[in-house]
């Protein structure tokens, strides 16, 4: 027989074996012993890695204990095949899920920031097995992204990429829990750049002229980069562009009505067509990719950003010594290749907007209807309603209610005292 019970006493001191304990038993092959025990009428087969047979029973007596706890209920039972389970397995198997779409099944592709945030989680937990991380690794790699000057904002979307990996292999059966993952306080790092009207004309007349139509349109209408770049003719039905729900963040399809400015611009575009290229947006009638570069020199010609050296920071973190015009850094006297860019950013159009239309007067779910935001929280925070001026005024006006209210208050106590004088 391939398998063969496992005695650990003589047979004249071993009690008889109780029936749900589980047994341990040889295996023709294996150096080690090996244990089987029952759950929900399914039988775990696995070895114990130990030749010794009091180690191999409390191996089993471990397991016994397991599968007790997710009997009651205090914990899902992870059997051997769980334990084998990597880290990279699980985001292979979120990376192929999004692709498929999600919940939705509309297929996407990976965009080269959510690729740079899954490099970072597979370089420090890939070959980690996956029932064995714990709080205290998650801790050691914000620690290690925070070393290398990395902002709340990009540690959580790393870490939120994490957590949905174990999110979806608990849903799909693969793991029997979850790994509970904080996220960093983002609150200080919310960007509220905007766009003054001359500023945004200075920089179209600047950037060239594939990358200066997508701006302006970005401005006009409130759009996403990732969207309008995706934007093709057969969308433009009549005097709207109906975007399809793959190429929207949501998901949902949405339709962006086109208003005399952003006529003008799809007309220049269509005199840019190139036969082949049914995109709106493209450059010589390719699709564009990465035009941070022309971006990043066009506001620092401005005065709309600035270069900073990575290696000056202050005690906070924070860059602190500006490149001059040959990138070169006075405090330490580096030549920098890769600068460190500090400015407006594309997706200030995209607050500019929400802003702008807010302050005409329309209400939050009119413009929402324009932007595609999905939550008027989330279009809150875009629009950045209140400058800190308004906020001083609010303020005010709410002490200025109080001392009204409490002097009425005291009216009322003095008439009722004069009341009770009489």
């Amino acid at each position: 027989m391939a398998d063969q019970d496992h005695n650990p006493t003589t047979t004249q001191t071993q009690p008889k074996r109780q029936r749900g304990s589980g047994r341990i038993f040889s295996r023709k092959g294996s150096p080690f012993l090996w244990c089987a025990y029952f759950l929900r009428g399914r039988e775990y087969r696995e070895s114990t890695s130990e030749t010794d047979p009091q180690k191999a029973q409390r191996f089993l007596n471990r397991r016994m204990k397991e599968v007790g706890a997710d009997q009651i209920g205090a914990k899902a039972f992870a059997g051997p095949q769980q334990d084998r389970v990597l880290v990279n397995e699980l985001l292979d198997d979120l990376e192929a899920d999004y692709k498929l779409g999600g919940k939705r099944r509309i297929p996407r592709e990976i965009s080269p920031q959510m690729r740079s945030h899954l490099t970072r989680v597979r370089d420090y937990f890939g070959e980690m097995r996956a029932n064995t991380l714990r709080a205290r690794h998650v801790q050691g790699f914000v620690s290690m992204l925070k070393g290398q000057g990395k902002q709340n904002a990009t540690v959580n979307r790393s870490l939120q990429l994490l957590g949905q990996a174990y999110r979806l292999a608990v849903s799909s059966e693969r793991l029997s829990r979850a790994l509970n993952v904080p996220k960093l306080d983002e609150s200080g790092n919310v960007r509220k750049g905007k766009f003054t009207k001359d500023e945004a004309q200075l920089l179209f007349a600047t950037l060239p002229r594939h990358v200066a139509d997508a701006a302006n349109f970005a401005y006009e209408g409130g759009s996403r980069k990732g969207e309008l770049l995706k934007l093709r003719w057969p969308y433009l039905v009549g005097d709207a562009i109906c975007v399809p729900a793959r190429d929207t963040k949501n998901r949902k399809p949405r339709t962006i009505a086109l208003t005399p400015e952003l006529e003008e611009i799809i007309a220049r575009r269509r005199a840019a067509q190139v036969e082949g290229c049914d995109l709106i947006f493209h450059h010589d009638g390719q699709p564009i990719t990465d035009f941070r570069k022309s971006w990043q020199t066009a506001c620092v010609l401005l005065g709309l950003g600035c270069f900073y050296c990575r290696n000056c920071k202050d005690e906070d973190g924070q860059y602190i010594s500006r490149l001059d015009d040959k990138k070169r850094c006075p405090r330490c006297q580096r030549k920098s290749s890769r600068p460190k860019y500090i400015g407006k950013i594309f997706h200030d159009f995209r607050r500019t907007a929400a802003h702008e239309m807010w302050k005409a007067g329309n209400t939050i779910e009119d413009c929402m209807e324009v932007t595609g935001h999905a939550t008027s929280a989330m279009f809150k925070r875009y629009a950045d309603l209140f400058s800190e001026d308004e906020r001083r005024a609010r303020q005010r006006e709410v002490q200025q209610r109080r001392r009204e209210w409490r002097e009425s208050q005291l009216d009322n106590v003095l008439v009722m005292a004069t009341a009770v004088r009489q």
